[in-house]
């Protein structure tokens, strides 16, 4: 029964390799988009050639991320960091406004992933809980 319960985990995120994936794929993204802006519409040659390379290595981690987090846990975790970094990266790179809305436009996108994360926790805690009654 220890062994159903290792897998259980493991299928519910629990061995931490998922996450460390998920921050790779999502610094490769954010650097990919930062790229994007850099490519000025894809007419300077090395920032285009890093797009491409930096969203292959992104979307290429996220499939195995897959594997260890919940997809809408994982893709609002993407989605919603690289919103945040690259709205970020924006304003002390290109000088791009940054107003109380902005502000608080980061706090909800935090504040949501937080309670996706909260929320796959407990579900996964019933999980691993009806596993160890089983045992």
């Amino acid at each position: 029964m220890g062994e159903m319960k290792k897998n259980l985990r493991k299928k519910l995120g629990g061995d931490g390799i998922g996450y460390a994936l998920l921050a790779v794929s999502i610094v490769a993204e954010v650097f990919g988009t930062t790229m994007l802006k850099m490519s000025e519409g894809f007419t300077v040659l090395v920032p285009s050639l890093l797009v491409v390379v930096a969203y292959v290595i992104s979307f290429g981690l996220f499939v195995f991320v897959l594997k260890h987090v919940p997809l809408g846990l994982a893709y609002g975790i993407w989605g919603g960091l690289g919103t945040v970094a690259t709205t970020v990266i924006g304003c002390v790179i290109w000088s791009e406004p940054f107003s109380l809305y902005t502000g608080l436009g980061i706090a909800l996108v935090v504040a949501g992933i937080v309670l996706m994360n909260a929320g796959t926790q407990q579900h996964n805690d019933e999980q691993v809980a009806k596993a160890n009654q089983a045992a």
